[in-house]
């Protein structure tokens, strides 16, 4: 079902010119986010990758046939991306705050599955963290936690 959904919304119709985070899944814009954040560190390194995929399929229940087409149409949306505000401004609009948080959570998760938090990836999560909303009370709490329960 979410397989067709994903073929239905990135079929053969394009997406009209600025009314695209508009018609963005969440799934997507959260995809994207978190391949953006395995990149910000110059290298895409395999655990962080494999992170983004298990994260990914826990949260939104994916098959993996799902996933693989929800992963390559991340990657396009984030080639693509000009800056975070279009990534995060729906997101930060239409989620609920717990939702927003999950994320954030999920980003220091990708950024600490290689075993370390590199500088650039920490200011990523910050920056998209204030895009989010989310105070740096919560984005701290959030990292402790990650690198903690590792």
């Amino acid at each position: 079902m979410l397989l067709a959904q994903l073929k239905k919304i990135f079929g053969e119709e394009p997406l009209p010119r600025g009314v695209l985070e508009d018609r963005e899944p969440f799934e997507l814009a959260t995809a994207a986010l978190l391949l953006e954040l395995a990149r910000s560190d110059f290298s895409e390194h395999e655990t962080e990758v494999e992170a983004v995929r298990h994260l990914l399929q826990k949260r939104f229940e994916l098959t993996d046939d799902a996933l693989d087409v929800l992963m390559a149409n991340a990657a396009r949306r984030a080639d693509k991306a000009v800056s975070l505000h279009e990534l995060t401004h729906r997101l930060n609009r239409e989620l609920p705050e717990e939702d927003k948080l999950a994320i954030v959570e999920m980003l220091w998760q990708v950024s600490h599955a290689d075993g370390r938090i590199d500088p650039h990836e920490e200011h990523l999560i910050r920056r998209i963290a204030g895009l989010l909303h989310i105070s740096d009370r919560d984005r701290v709490r959030l990292k402790l936690k990650v690198v903690v329960d590792r």
